[in-house]
């Protein structure tokens, strides 16, 4: 990214300080509230194919109002948001239909409000009927937040949130490369130990 396009989006307001596409072109609309798909592309340096695509489910969603539905170019239609739900960006679908929050997000959320809790508490509070969370996935999530030092593990077999590792609203993120990384602070908090591969 240049100098220019930094500066561009440092005038976001961001929830974290990695953020997606989706959160960058999510804190355009919030910004400019009357757009085009072209401001948008701009302002949060995302290629016009997400902006389109984006833009689209959250029409169909009701968060996003396109203002002259005659255009014939999609590069003419002006929009208007409709519904701040917040900084976080939403997720929707291409068809309008909006998901809850990622497992990960809800019982990163929950821990924050327990603050001491079991596995099977922390499925309990964080799952959603249409979205249950599996008691294994909780059982992984937690180990893996305990190694980057935001839980510690009690004498009773459950879990204490660190107050001081609450770094924002973003769950920390398991990466396929056994890391885990924080994305409110946009760096790698832990790294897992790597496995050679034998050559055939």
């Amino acid at each position: 990214m240049s100098r220019r396009a930094k500066q561009r989006t440092a005038l976001l307001e961001l929830a974290a300080k990695a953020p997606t596409d989706r959160e960058l072109i999510w804190a355009a609309m919030r910004q400019l509230k009357e757009f085009s798909q072209r401001d948008i592309a701009l302002l949060s340096r995302c290629c016009r194919s997400k902006v389109q695509d984006y833009l689209k489910g959250l029409t169909r969603a009701g968060l996003v109002q396109r203002l002259n539905p005659e255009a014939k170019l999609a590069e003419e239609a002006g929009y208007k948001l409709l519904k701040d739900t917040g900084i976080e960006a939403p997720r929707v679908r291409k068809d309008g239909t909006l998901l809850p929050a990622s497992g990960r997000n809800r019982m990163w959320k929950v821990m924050q409000v327990l603050k001491v809790f079991t596995e099977e508490e922390l499925v309990d509070t964080a799952s959603l009927p249409e979205a249950p969370i599996a008691l294994g996935e909780a059982v992984t999530y937690c180990r893996w937040l305990a190694r980057g030092g935001y839980l510690k593990a009690r004498q009773d077999g459950g879990w204490k949130m660190v107050p001081a590792k609450y770094t924002g609203v973003k769950a920390p993120q398991i990466l396929r490369v056994k890391k885990l990384f924080d994305p409110n602070l946009g760096i790698v908090v832990y790294e897992g130990q790597q496995k050679g591969s034998d050559d055939e």
